[in-house]
């Protein structure tokens, strides 16, 4: 295995060598380094020392760090993990970097880093964020900081400088546009050609845990709101069907609602249907799975009826269901409506800031609101506001931005609501997405469980983060076919990936000891919950090529010691594509768009994550966790004691 990884070090940098030298741009500097490291890696592990066989000179053990940190500076890599793996100290080994390199380790490092950033914002079109993490920025403020330092301006205007001083196109040149099957086939199949024919289609993880030394990680676990769209959605079987079985299985904290509806028209007796009593059956079910109500007001809501009407009908709520429970929900103004001058606007939003009924109001913000001017008028909402949710667009579709904007954007936001607040807001993250395609074939289809966990993991500033409960409770408040939203379910018990990794987050409870994109473990008393996971940023149209997804499988292996001696029953769950991914199970059937129930319950039946149960007895303390986890798959592990 180390001669293999060895080898595979040296073709990945004979690689970079390669695609540097052919770069238009070429950077001679970067080629050199590359070549030093290179030189490096083979005269540390294949340079035979006839003196000194198994100790390390200073030069040795130094280059034995450049070259680990050459081919590995997209990990979690550290000087002291360095140190523990050469089994020196970790002073000797920091002073003995810093003398030969005149750099301490991390600032070597992230310079390595940097090099990486600065060719693939050249000849990438990466996300500014996807570029941070493949080239070991985890966190994107720590990206751009660096990166500012050393280029005097952050990666976006480098980009667009870039951009802008590109050469004009040779209009002599022909050009051959492709179809797009065409262009996926060719590429396709000079990825699987290239890439697959020299570099093993699988890679390894692996990690050692001790379970009684290790340290207590700080998490901050986010709770959930479902979106049912209209109100009177509620209404229908389906949706509290689809509410019953979401809440027996994890809870919810919100329930949002868009609005209070009209009185509607029965279509069978042409009657008019007291809309009253169909409001009033909605809230009921929405408390009767033990969430509150987030109730949400637009400009045009407002609008659509006199402000008098409206106000009447929050005070009918309120008197059907009494003081004390209404003032829990939350009445959620866009911040268009805050900021609008109109008289039925700001009436409204004066009887909420006045109420004794109605005691907490939210805001929601749209990426437009973030560039918000002077003019817009300001509003002093003082401690009744206390939830604040954002729909930041880039993460419909693919990231595009720094996140480390997001919260001082927000910060604004706050200031210009509530400048005299005691409390903040809960903030949260509405009506969003992972990854996904641009057209109707494509997108909706992308399996992206981990791709969903691994986000969540990386924004932990969100107290509170949203989804839809289905496609139809979307469409009844965007006329969109387009399935662009993380929906819980597909149609009637239909459930999609992301309600099996709610669930699967819902399982990790306990103090957390091991976070990582691939592992992450929770121990509760004597239980233990560990979570695999691959995360894989690439376009979702590329899983056509079946080679390509081999080549971002992952082997997983988590070592589990200072356990009690004893047998362990391990329940372990897996998610992926096949097992409690809706797509594939969708084109066996036919893709249909009408589903009768048969459908439905078969493929509710068949879209479950795989079940394995096992006992395992250990004597020596130690527990072996291993599987192959496919692209963007999780599998979580339930390990509690068997008590004879």
């Amino acid at each position: 295995n180390q001669t293999s990884n060895n080898l595979a070090a040296c073709r990945r940098l004979l690689h970079r060598m390669m695609i540097t030298s052919l770069s238009e741009d070429v950077d001679e500097a970067t080629v050199a380094a590359t070549g030093l490291a290179l030189m490096g890696h083979l005269r540390a592990h294949y340079l035979w020392h006839e003196e000194s066989k198994s100790i390390f000179d200073h030069d040795q053990l130094v280059n034995t760090v450049i070259t680990k940190l050459e081919t590995e500076y997209a990990e979690d890599i550290s000087l002291r993990l360095v140190a523990d793996e050469m089994h020196v100290s970790y002073n000797y080994l920091s002073k003995k970097f810093k003398e030969q390199t005149h750099l301490n380790f991390n600032r070597y490092l992230n310079a390595i880093r940097l090099r990486h950033v600065e060719l693939d914002l050249k000849y990438t079109d990466k996300s500014i964020t996807q570029i941070g993490i493949d080239n070991g920025f985890l966190q994107p403020r720590t990206m751009a900081r660096n990166f500012q330092d050393r280029y005097g301006m952050s990666p976006q205007k480098f980009r667009h400088t870039l951009a802008a001083n590109l050469p004009a196109i040779d209009s002599t040149r022909q050009v051959i546009t492709l179809s797009r099957e065409e262009a996926l086939v060719r590429l396709a199949g000079q990825l699987a050609e290239e890439d697959l024919a020299s570099i093993q289609p699988v890679t390894s993880q692996q990690k050692r845990l001790d379970v009684q030394t290790a340290q207590v990680l700080a998490h901050k676990t986010a709770t959930y709101t479902v979106n049912v769209g209209d109100v009177l959605n509620l209404n229908n079987q389906e949706c509290v069907t689809q509410l019953n079985q979401l809440t027996e299985e994890m809870p919810i904290a919100y329930i949002r609602v868009f609005g209070v509806s009209k009185v509607r028209t029965d279509p069978i007796f042409s009657t008019v249907v007291t809309s009253e009593k169909n409001l009033m059956s909605a809230f009921y079910a929405i408390l009767a799975v033990g969430a509150q109500p987030i109730i949400r007001l637009s400009v045009e809501m407002v609008l659509h009826c006199s402000p008098e009407d409206l106000i009447a009908r929050f005070e009918a709520i309120a008197q059907m269901f009494g003081k004390s429970v209404v003032r829990r929900w939350i009445i959620e103004f866009e911040y268009d409506c805050l900021v609008s001058d109109n008289e039925d606007s700001q009436t409204v939003i004066s009887y909420f800031l006045q109420s004794n009924n109605w005691q907490r109001i939210g805001v929601h913000v749209t990426e437009k609101n973030f560039h918000h001017t002077e003019k817009d008028k300001k509003m002093n909402l003082g401690n009744r506001f206390v939830y604040l949710s954002c729909d930041y667009l880039f993460l419909r579709t693919e990231i595009k931005e720094d996140l480390s904007e997001l919260k001082s954007r927000l910060d604004s936001i706050q200031e210009r609501l509530a400048p005299d607040r005691q409390y903040a807001p809960e903030i949260a993250l509405d009506d969003w997405n992972t990854l996904a395609g641009n057209d109707a074939v494509t997108v909706g289809t992308f399996f992206r469980s981990a791709l969903i966990k691994e986000i969540l993991r990386q924004n932990n500033g969100f107290d509170n983060v949203s989804f839809w409960l289905s496609i139809t409770s979307r469409i009844s408040i965007i006329p969109d076919t387009t399935d662009e939203c993380l929906s819980l379910f597909l149609y009637g018990t239909i459930r999609r990936p992301v309600y099996f990794v709610v669930r699967f987050l819902d399982a990790l409870i306990g103090e957390r000891i091991l976070s990582s994109p691939w592992f992450s473990c929770y121990r509760n008393g004597e239980d233990y919950t560990v979570l695999f996971s691959n995360p894989t940023y690439i376009d979702p149209r590329m899983s056509i090529s079946d080679s390509l997804m081999q080549y971002q499988s992952q082997e997983l292996q988590l070592q589990l010691v200072g356990l009690r001696g004893q047998r362990y029953r391990i329940v372990s769950e897996l998610l992926d594509k096949d097992c409690g991914g809706i797509y594939n199970q969708w084109l066996k059937v036919g893709a249909v768009i009408n589903y009768s129930p048969q459908y439905i319950k078969y493929l509710a039946t068949m879209t479950q994550p795989r079940l394995k149960i096992e006992d395992i007895a250990t004597t020596d303390g130690k527990l072996v966790l291993s599987a192959t986890q496919s692209f963007n798959s999780m599998r979580v592990y339930r390990i509690r004691p068997l008590n004879d």
